[in-house]
């Protein structure tokens, strides 16, 4: 399936990283643009479950970003409960291990999927170091994505740097991706295009910063897009 990013809802979910006073107003600027929006811990923490329901009535689609790692039945709970919730999407960190990851994944459901993490794209070499991982960053990314997907997760969250290796990799995976910028990489390390995200078969990609924080919103959001002209978005679900 192809999709028009000229006329339909594109791939992305719009990251609010604020308060929802401060938030809320991008629900109506992206109206019938975006699959819908990433609610991580400041906000999550801030608002608490209804402000997942005031998205969802919007007719937007909710990826909740609280990156659970704890045991097998903590995490086997909140996920449930996430998705009792309505969320499509919620993480989990892969390094949680095969328990834990099985005990997420076997609460997915058919419109809710769990997306695994392996390296937050927040890290490089040096820094998976000095927390004592003796792997190259992308040998860490393979085992746990490996093992994240060999325990029934579908998503794995993955910079635009390593996700046209992951595609090859895992052709059935949903792939979300953060890490999408123009130019300021803000405290990310492993950043990319909103293009070449989407070009290496990304089924996801996560906007934050780029664009929330922009003085004039509406020239980012139009220098984005544009930069899908041209190109197919094929219908990976996420």
């Amino acid at each position: 399936m192809v999709r028009s990013s000229k006329t339909s809802k594109l791939p992305i979910a719009v990251a609010l990283d604020e308060d929802w006073k401060s938030s809320k107003k991008w629900l109506a600027r992206l109206k019938g643009r975006v699959w819908g929006f990433k609610v991580g811990s400041i906000l999550f923490t801030d608002e608490g479950p209804k402000v997942i329901e005031q998205i969802l009535n919007q007719d937007y689609k909710v990826f909740l970003d609280l990156k659970f790692h704890d045991i097998p039945h903590t995490v086997e709970g909140a996920v449930k409960a996430a998705f009792a919730w309505g969320v499509s999407l919620t993480t989990v960190h892969a390094a949680g291990g095969q328990k834990m990851l099985e005990a997420a994944a076997s609460q997915q459901t058919k419109s809710g999927s769990v997306a695994a993490i392996s390296v937050l794209t927040s890290l490089d070499e040096m820094d998976l170091q000095s927390i004592g991982c003796s792997r190259k960053l992308e040998d860490q990314m393979n085992v746990l994505s490996n093992l994240a997907v060999s325990s029934g997760i579908r998503g794995l969250v993955c910079s635009p740097i390593e996700v046209a290796r992951l595609r090859a990799q895992f052709p059935q995976a949903q792939l979300v991706t953060p890490g999408v910028r123009l130019s300021e990489a803000h405290d990310q390390k492993r950043v990319g295009s909103l293009r070449g995200a989407i070009e290496g078969g990304s089924s996801l990609v996560v906007v934050g910063r780029a664009l929330t924080e922009a003085k004039k919103w509406e020239e980012t959001w139009q220098q984005l897009t544009s930069s899908l002209d041209g190109i197919s978005l094929k219908k990976r679900s996420a």
